[in-house]
């Protein structure tokens, strides 16, 4: 692996991960890793499995612990629905106390798109243009830093056997550009999350379609996570990700520390 950052990594304070964040500096040291920015799932809607369960306090002593390795620590926090959702949040986390903050969509109305079910009734492109407009909610509408997994509505249809070979770049053109532009004039950096790759649907968020539109409309700020919830997963995918990255027309991804975004050149 090359010498990188991986920007999306979840400890054991997300309920839906276990590796302490200890164990994933080292491992990530190991890996030829600089820096790891960790994410802890914030969900204030009650149907999700994360709901209740961040606890900002045991999240900065987990990452208190890991600053003591070699590798550079950035403290970051994963909001769900921040566009119906941030006024909850800011009640529950410190902005001081994280270098950034990311913003993601699990859930359009009741339906969790990363679930077969969201896909099993109704017109499916309907559903996805819904997530759309719901992710540009949130870049026109909140305080983020970076927006997460763009379109990992992917996963609950390859899990409902649906063909996620979709290109909504063409589907919903105007509706791209909006989010993508918007995204640019904020400063919102664009994650490309490769934990898609070791999933049926064998993409990233977003697709190589989204990301050369992307970078066409002068978009430049983008970050690389592997979305790491286990240790078996850890780190996945970070260099065909960044190949991507490249293959795009970009040259750099970056960090953000104390809400600055920094790049750093593609090798």
């Amino acid at each position: 692996m090359d010498s990188s950052s991986d920007m999306h990594v979840h400890t054991a304070s997300s309920p839906d991960a276990d590796v302490p964040a200890v164990d994933l500096c080292r491992m990530g040291s190991d890996a030829g890793l600089r820096t790891i920015g960790f994410v802890a799932h914030l969900d204030l809607n009650p149907e999700d499995h994360c709901y209740g369960g961040f606890s900002e306090a045991d999240y900065m002593k987990e990452l208190d612990l890991a600053d003591s390795s070699e590798i550079q620590v950035l403290r970051g926090l994963e909001i769900g629905e921040p566009h119906l959702y941030m006024q909850q949040a800011e009640r529950v986390f410190t902005r001081s106390r994280y270098d950034f903050i990311t913003g993601a969509l699990h859930w359009v109305e009741n339906r969790l798109v990363l679930d077969e079910k969201a896909f099993q009734t109704g017109n499916a492109i309907e559903l996805v243009e819904e997530y759309y407009r719901g992710i540009l909610a949130i870049v026109q509408n909140t305080d983020i830093n970076i927006i997460a997994h763009m379109g990992i509505f992917r996963r609950g249809m390859a899990r409902a056997g649906f063909s996620t070979d979709l290109d909504e770049t063409i589907l919903f053109p105007s509706l791209l550009k909006k989010i993508l532009q918007t995204m640019i004039s904020r400063g919102i950096a664009f994650e490309v999350n490769t934990a898609g790759l070791r999933r049926p649907e064998k993409t990233t968020y977003p697709t190589a379609a989204v990301l050369r539109l992307y970078s066409s409309l002068g978009g430049r700020r983008i970050t690389v996570g592997s979305d790491t919830h286990r240790k078996e997963n850890a780190f996945f995918g970070l260099s065909l990700g960044r190949s991507l990255v490249t293959s795009c027309g970009l040259v750099s991804c970056g960090t953000f520390e104390d809400g600055e975004y920094t790049p750093a050149p593609l090798l």
